[in-house]
């Protein structure tokens, strides 16, 4: 009962109502309903140095495995210091005012242990995420914004049966719109992104 007690109280409860969407999400992503690789698409969150946030600690696995050690790993020290700290913790107000730092504080301490965990982990994705990226040059894209410039735009690409939405780039702004057909012709790693070209034929 003291386990259940805790993992249902402030501000453990936080944290385990993310774990169960994390396992939610990792029981349709085995049953074949979901993609590891879904975020990756959508979460652009830039740094000043122009690298993403994530990818400074977490970069080389897909971001579903790093936000579901980073949740794991805060919910089992929340669960302990919710048990070593709650004579502290009082009640009311300051109750939860010590919960909240607590939580954040949970929060704070799973970065460097998930970038830690990681680590191993990247050899493992690495490898198959050069050989996609190559194996893009050559196909024909579907623009999926309203221009392509040297900065800016996404296009879909067919690959193995699945569409994925990926980053292209075009020196010639005005060469793209949407719904336009292009032809992948280079990766750029320093942009992580595609040169795309009109088709030739």
């Amino acid at each position: 009962m003291d386990f259940l007690n805790t993992i249902f109280t402030f501000p453990t409860v936080v944290f385990t109502t993310l774990l169960l969407i994390v396992i939610g999400f990792w029981v349709i992503a085995l049953l074949g309903f979901a993609d590891i690789d879904m975020l990756e698409g959508d979460v652009e969150l830039e740094a000043d140095a122009g690298e993403s946030i994530f990818q400074m600690g977490f970069g080389g696995v897909p971001l579903t495995i790093s936000i579901s050690l980073s949740v794991l790993i805060s919910w089992v020290i929340s669960f302990y210091s919710h048990q070593l700290f709650e004579y502290v913790l009082g009640e009311g107000v300051v109750f939860y005012l010590l919960g909240a730092a607590v939580m954040f504080g949970c929060f704070v301490l799973s970065i460097p242990l998930t970038a830690l965990m990681v680590r191993p982990l990247r050899r493992f994705f690495d490898s198959k995420e050069t050989a996609s990226k190559n194996e893009f040059i050559g196909l024909e894209c579907v623009i999926a914004t309203g221009k392509v410039t040297n900065s800016f735009g996404q296009a879909k690409v067919q690959f193995q049966g699945t569409e994925q939405l990926i980053e292209v780039r075009c020196e010639e702004e005005n060469e793209f719109k949407l719904g336009d057909t292009g032809l992948l012709i280079e990766h750029d790693e320093t942009r992580n992104s595609y040169v795309v070209v009109v088709k030739p034929w």
